[in-house]
């Protein structure tokens, strides 16, 4: 894509989107080859942002950590809501497109299968700073927010072991994973993310959308599909549930599936779990 810039380019979801549109892309440090920026402080934003003149710029800076969220709420509230209100200043001097991801966290989870539509309601901080970034970005004219759910895809840029990946390598190597029955998501593939963003400002779609897999899963079946694909026994992957998790500070919604009928209404399609695990595991 032409002139887009991913802000937060060096992280899991922006990795994925720099590689997938081959484009410029900044981080905190200028790890990698990234252009350093430090996006919390508007001047330094200003500074780096305005030479790219960007006419798209994807934001995936924020903290992701929903622990570090609950322990660090200040920190959450910088980077998931001041970031976003940075670079709608900077919209309203350069008048690039905004698009901004967000989380399926911004709801409950006392009934999954969300629309666009649906009120929100949060249970931790994280989802709760997510939100306010939300509500931020809707100032930027012509911004599209993008909720997304549990992505996942190569795992480059990942500052932790990400779900997919962790129980991948466990399951390859023989070793036992215990999987949530009680938390139920629809997984967003990380290419399906980009070809969503290429299709949905093509369309000059603006406002709310959810993207993520066509079907929810609890992540106890989502485990069972990765042991089916890498040929591991299904019985590697054994039941739990949140309640089980006691090492976690924050709480967590229980069924934050997002319904994806409008984006598909709006052209964007989307890749099978199955294919996309195939397609993963088969590139190692």
């Amino acid at each position: 894509m032409d002139r887009t810039v991913v802000l937060g380019g060096s992280g899991f979801v922006g990795r994925e989107l720099t590689d997938l549109f081959g484009c410029s892309g900044t981080s905190l440090t200028g790890r990698e080859g990234f252009l350093a920026v430090d996006a919390t402080r508007l001047e330094d934003l200003r500074s780096k942002v305005s030479p790219l003149k960007p006419e798209l710029l994807i934001n995936c800076v924020g903290l992701a950590d929903v622990d570090r969220s609950e322990r660090e709420p200040s920190l959450a509230e910088s980077l998931n809501r001041g970031v976003v209100e940075n670079l709608v200043r900077l919209q309203r001097e350069f008048a690039f497109r905004l698009v901004h991801i967000s989380t399926d966290y911004v709801f409950d989870g006392s009934r999954g299968g969300y629309r666009e539509t649906d009120d929100v309601n949060p249970i931790n901080e994280y989802g709760r700073s997510k939100l306010r970034g939300e509500e931020a970005a809707r100032a930027a004219l012509g911004s599209l927010i993008l909720r997304i759910s549990s992505p996942f895809g190569r795992g480059f840029g990942a500052r932790k072991p990400q779900f997919f990946r962790y129980i991948t390598d466990n399951l390859r190597s023989g070793k036992p994973v215990k999987a949530l029955t009680d938390q139920r998501v629809t997984a967003t593939f990380l290419p399906d993310l980009a070809r969503a963003i290429q299709t949905l400002t093509d369309r000059s779609v603006t406002g709310v959308v959810h993207v993520g897999s066509t079907s929810p899963l609890t992540r106890y079946e989502f485990a069972r599909e990765v042991a089916k694909v890498v040929g591991a026994d299904t019985e590697l992957v054994t039941p739990g549930v949140r309640s089980d998790m006691t090492q976690w500070t924050a709480r967590r919604p229980g069924d934050t599936s997002l319904n994806v009928e409008y984006s598909q209404q709006l052209g964007v399609t989307y890749t099978s779990v199955e294919a996309a695990l195939t397609g993963l595991l088969s590139a190692g």
